[in-house]
């Protein structure tokens, strides 16, 4: 069923197998905590349909549940098949205090991205993986650009601009360079800690 979050006004979309066969109930929003009373015959309440990845899916909706992390906590999702750069990725996160959240496939991401809210995604550039791109690429401007989108791969070197720019993506980084991996996350989080503030401030100034 997708309906609103009342108090911080997200969409949310949560499994018709995790809520009350009523017409009418309460559930917790997974973002803001706050308790959300939904009116099935409401317009805006509108049952799951299936489509997309969850309707061919192979990843039941109904077994993924939105995850709780502590309130301001920074949360980073890893999509990341090369298991040296997986190693070096939470490595460099988690000495940043991040959060680590991960799925087993591309059909698992998309739906925990659909449930979830994260700071920062990298995920591995392969043809199977371009369906959570896509995912993202629906997703409104406010909320994309809240999000630091990093896609690893071998078409061009690590922090690439042009690159980066030209797959739609905050940074690019080369699947090769795994050894210096922990520096190459140190550099994505100051590089859009800084796109953040000036982001931040034209928002601030223009509205």
């Amino acid at each position: 069923m997708r309906f609103k979050c009342n108090s911080c006004q997200r969409d949310l979309n949560i499994p018709d197998a995790k809520l009350p066969d009523a017409p009418k109930f309460k559930v917790k929003c997974p973002h803001c905590r706050k308790e959300i009373v939904v009116n099935r015959a409401e317009k805006g309440a509108v049952k799951s349909s299936g489509e997309g990845v969850g309707r061919t899916s192979s990843v039941p909706y109904s077994t993924i549940e939105p995850e709780v992390f502590p309130p301001g906590a920074n949360v980073a999702f890893l999509l990341v098949g090369n298991k040296k750069w997986s190693e070096a990725a939470q490595a460099g996160l988690k000495q940043a205090e991040y959060y680590i959240s991960q799925a087993r496939g591309p059909e698992e991401a998309v739906l925990k991205l659909r449930l979830n809210e994260y700071d920062l995604v990298l995920v591995e550039d392969t043809p199977a993986n371009k369906v959570v791109l896509e995912e993202i690429s629906t997703w409104t401007g406010l909320r994309r650009r809240g999000l630091n989108l990093v896609l690893l791969g071998d078409e061009a070197s690590s922090l690439d601009p042009q690159i980066a720019f030209r797959k739609a993506v905050n940074s690019y980084l080369n699947i090769n360079d795994a050894a210096r991996g922990e520096s190459l996350i140190d550099s994505v989080l100051k590089t859009y800690k800084i796109y953040y503030q000036w982001f931040a401030q034209v928002q601030e100034v223009f509205g």
